[in-house]
């Protein structure tokens, strides 16, 4: 019963949270803790590392609603999806110390949101770009502009930057990359 409010309304599983509610605590584990373990699972991890890394995006999802960095209208299943894929990426970069692609679960897509052509070409594009921008720039990019919102300094220290400052200076250039990069795609476009 209680599991379906919070269905509804992320702003109610929130306050639970926030009032350390047991049935909200559950709720998690039940509809969101083997959905990160099959990511882990599908991108080289065992349950235990999956088990490891839902309880790290449990705390630091609990954190982000703490600091108000979590919206009321945000889509859970995608919020938690992209924390887990964020930090199972890094500690595979900080174990194999190589660059990674990780597998994508597609099922997690919003159906209700619909693209047409032109708009799949231009994120096909967008996503050539990032690419071609590095495993460093890709994670910093990522970070910065995640409906995750996160500090500079939060950023940093989760990707290995000496202090905030570093890190924005190593984002300005990976934006500057990019935008000659797309620049470049968009006049190639031009006929």
């Amino acid at each position: 019963m209680i599991h379906q409010e919070y269905q509804n309304s992320v702003a109610i599983l929130m306050n639970d949270l926030s009032a350390n509610k047991e049935s909200a605590w559950s709720y998690l584990y039940i509809n969101y803790q083997s959905m990160i373990i099959n990511l882990v699972k599908k991108n080289g991890g065992d349950e235990e590392a999956g088990k490891e890394v839902f309880q790290n995006v449990i705390i630091d999802f609990h954190n982000n609603i703490e600091r108000g960095k979590v919206r009321e209208d945000s889509n859970l299943k995608n919020y938690l999806y992209t924390l887990a894929y964020n930090q199972w990426r890094v500690k595979i970069r900080n174990t194999k110390g190589k660059n990674d692609t990780l597998e994508h679960d597609n099922t997690l897509m919003d159906e209700s949101v619909s693209f047409d052509e032109e708009q799949y070409e231009l994120f096909d594009d967008m996503t050539a770009i990032l690419q071609q921008l590095g495993e460093k720039c890709q994670d910093l990019i990522n970070s910065k502009y995640s409906k995750i919102k996160m500090s500079m300094a939060e950023i940093a220290e989760q990707l290995g930057f000496m202090n905030a400052r570093s890190a924005t200076s190593q984002l300005n250039k990976c934006m500057e990359k990019a935008r000659k990069e797309a620049v470049k795609v968009l006049k190639s476009k031009e006929v």
